[in-house]
């Protein structure tokens, strides 16, 4: 049974195919945005305009396949869903793609850029802990956000003349709807894990969640972020959408990340997250990629104060004509840093990945370690991966290491498990699954992975 959420109505500026600054004041309008943040949107529309349109000769997008895009045909927005008493109360399109089977700290279902569901245990609220949707965030905790939202991933990326950099964070600037805020108090730790579970149901409006995580000094917090999304009618373009997430980690605390991407095969966007992190904090993040027709996901770790670790590991598995373009970034700005960046995929049919991965030691950063790995399974002589891993070194005493492996399933590997007894199939299947547990294995929530188990091996399939 749902409940009903009386929404004004929808403006007709937002109904109407395309972007435009209009549109982007009537969201700001109808989202009742404080004046602060409709000036940040002005701001983002003002880049957009400014920033040139990448293509097949700009640095950083020369394998980028941008073909989806067919923004003259998607609308900015879509009406607010009806919020839903329970979670089974929600659409069986969304309820019978999530797993709910492991306990949770707190839930919160988006649906087209509203709130179709939320809950929080009591505990996590008695000890200060806010989660709630970044709209009414942004009315009632400005002391909280100000001075964090569009700070990591400004609507201008780049200061100075025009670039490439930044041109859809821009647009989600500019169109942001929807969208999570987390903050966990100094030394509080939230031993649950809290999900936020983004659903694009409209296949004609764009999706633009961005998110805020802050965790304070010495406090502990497990956050999971979930993106879903429906089909495209045929003939229709694809499903379209950018999403941000600014991720704070202060002085001491620990936050384990996992963020799963699993929209439709007619979903085509982008993914940018970027987390800083203090002194002596640290970040285990792992990124899953297996939906969509042509996703790019943007991972940057900051690493800003003395003694700060990441480790940001990555799977993705790509079938038919699936594009991943994944671009990661290991910035050591303070001595005695250490990220470590695993990053794994496979690839069947006509699936491509292209990779570029940046260590990045600045002056000043020494002592620091930096390691970054990319290795790729392809199951088809027609799948391909372009793989650039790159250092940039500005300091001495340091360690850095790269490396990259394109290749096929082992046949010395499947050969040892067929003399096991196991028949080709089968072998094969065990090859490619012992292939990403080296990144399942490191994720903070054991019954997640099972569940990441699970949607790898039905992509696997019978081979």
């Amino acid at each position: 049974m749902t409940t009903l959420v009386r929404t004004t109505e929808l403006p007709a500026t937002l109904l109407e195919a395309g972007f435009s600054e209009a549109a982007s004041r009537a969201l700001g309008e109808w989202r009742d945005d404080p004046d602060w943040v409709r000036a940040l949107r002005a701001h983002g529309w003002e880049a957009w305009e400014d920033i040139p349109m990448p293509g097949k000769t700009t640095e950083g997008w020369r394998r980028s396949d941008l073909r989806f895009l067919a923004l003259d045909r998607v609308r900015p927005a879509t009406a607010l869903p009806e919020r839903a008493a329970g979670f089974d109360a929600l659409p069986r399109a969304l309820t019978e793609q999530v797993d709910m089977s492991f306990a949770a700290g707190g839930v919160l279902v988006q649906r087209d850029g509203g709130t179709a569901y939320g809950e929080i245990v009591d505990d996590l609220r008695e000890q200060g802990v806010i989660f709630t949707d970044l709209h009414t965030a942004l009315r009632e905790h400005r002391d909280l956000l100000e001075a964090h939202f569009m700070q990591l991933v400004p609507a201008r990326w780049q200061p100075g003349p025009p670039s490439n950099a930044g041109k859809f964070e821009a647009l989600n600037a500019a169109f942001f709807n929807g969208g999570s805020f987390v903050y966990v108090p100094p030394n509080t730790t939230v031993t649950l894990p809290v999900r936020s579970i983004f659903w694009a149901s409209d296949p004609a409006a764009g999706f633009f969640p961005r998110s805020v995580v802050i965790v304070d000094r010495g406090a502990r917090l497990v956050y999971l972020d979930e993106y879903r999304s429906v089909e495209a009618p045929e003939g229709a373009p694809a499903v379209f959408g950018s999403g941000v997430v600014e991720l704070y980690i202060k002085d001491g605390a620990r936050l384990d990340y996992v963020t799963t991407q699993e929209w439709s095969p007619s979903t085509g966007g982008f993914l940018t997250q970027r987390v800083t992190l203090g002194r002596d904090a640290y970040v285990n993040w792992v990124v899953v990629a297996l939906g969509g027709l042509c996703s790019r996901l943007t991972a940057d770790v900051l690493l800003q104060g003395k003694g700060t670790k990441a480790d940001l590991l990555g799977l993705a598995f790509g079938e038919r004509t699936q594009v991943f373009d994944i671009h990661t970034l290991q910035d050591h700005l303070s001595p005695y840093t250490d990220s470590d960046q695993l990053f794994k995929t496979a690839l069947r049919d006509r699936a491509r990945l292209a990779y570029e991965g940046l260590i990045y030691i600045r002056p000043g950063s020494y002592g620091s370690n930096g390691y970054q790995a990319n290795k790729n399974l392809l199951l088809d002589d027609t799948a391909k991966a372009d793989s650039i891993p790159m250092l940039q070194i500005h300091d001495n005493d340091v360690r850095c290491t790269h490396s990259s492996a394109t290749g096929p399933v082992d046949e010395h590997h499947v050969h040892y498990l067929m003399t096991r007894g196991l028949p080709r199939p089968q072998a094969e299947r065990m090859v490619i699954q012992g292939h990403f547990e080296p990144v399942i294995g490191r994720i903070a929530v054991e019954e997640l992975k099972d569940t990441i188990r699970d949607a790898v091996d039905r992509r696997i399939g019978d081979r």
